[in-house]
């Protein structure tokens, strides 16, 4: 049986392990200081499909970046969204491997590709990590198809959002922020000013309820305990106001200067053709890309 002793000393090394472990991995560069959100879950938006890839490596950066490449090229093989019918009528036949190897190279080089049409890196972000077994270094890729209708056209998704935002954070703080996309900072905004608005309501209620039981107190000692709470819950109060006032200022401010999250593309069904030997002389190899 466990004894206590030996389950807090096991409790012990077990924390002491995996603080170990987050201190040893650091990261030592990166190409932003904030984290894009579409590490965890590609974008959507109005004129592009999106899809993002994630590679590692021990030795070099571009190592990393190929692998990522081509995991989001595998990663849309893998889940049944490319259709491979090859026609082929020489000897020589190019496998999907294949395909993704000089689509990897393509996109490395120049950011986009001529095998899928209008396909193109729309950002990149990377890290050094140092680890226990070293220097690591990670790197993830969203690139972007024009969606159906809209191939080969020079899009550009318009990134403002006008006054709206600052009409709403005038209505309720954080609902500008909201708005813009920025969750986090929206729902700090909102949160902060009702506890303080609702601190200063709070706080003047009981400040007038102690100053009437002062007034029609009879007992001196309980007429200054009374009023001595009254002037303690005035002052929280007044504090409270003018913190849930200057909260509301910056609110305001926030939705004016602030960029807001970056617009993206929403997600549909479209074919896509990757090309291989692209001469009029050569055989071509279709693969039909369902996005």
């Amino acid at each position: 049986m466990l004894t206590k002793k030996r389950f807090y000393i096991s409790l012990l090394i077990l924390l002491f392990s995996i603080d170990a472990n987050l201190l040893a991995q650091k990261i030592i560069e990166q190409s932003s200081s904030k984290k894009p959100s579409w590490l965890i879950e590609p974008p959507s938006g109005k004129y592009f499909n999106y899809y993002s890839g994630v590679g590692s490596s021990q030795i070099t950066l571009s190592g990393a970046k190929e692998q990522a490449i081509a995991n989001l090229l595998s990663e849309i093989i893998m889940e049944g969204e490319i259709v491979a019918g090859s026609e082929i009528k020489t000897f020589h036949q190019q496998s999907s491997a294949g395909i993704i190897s000089e689509v990897s190279r393509e996109i490395q080089q120049t950011g986009k590709t001529t095998k899928i049409q209008g396909m193109q890196k729309e950002e990149e972000y990377w890290q050094t990590m140092k680890t226990q077994n070293g220097i690591v270094y990670r790197y993830w890729i969203l690139m972007k198809v024009p969606k159906p209708g809209f191939e080969g056209f020079v899009l550009s998704v318009e990134q403002g959002y006008g006054f709206t935002p600052v009409l709403k954070s005038m209505v309720v703080p954080g609902w500008g922020q909201l708005h813009k996309g920025e969750q986090k900072k929206g729902w700090r905004f909102l949160v902060s000013e009702t506890v303080f608005v609702s601190s200063f309501f709070i706080s003047n209620y009981f400040s007038h309820n102690y100053s009437r039981k002062a007034e029609n107190e009879q007992d001196y000692e309980n007429r200054l305990f009374y009023n001595d709470w009254s002037n303690r819950s005035y002052t929280i109060g007044t504090v409270s106001g003018i913190i849930a006032g200057a909260i509301y200022a910056y609110n305001i401010f926030d939705a004016v200067t602030s960029k807001g999250a970056k617009k993206y593309a929403l997600n549909e069904t479209k074919p896509v053709t990757i090309f291989a030997g692209l001469s009029n002389k050569q055989p071509t190899i279709t693969f039909s890309i369902k996005l």
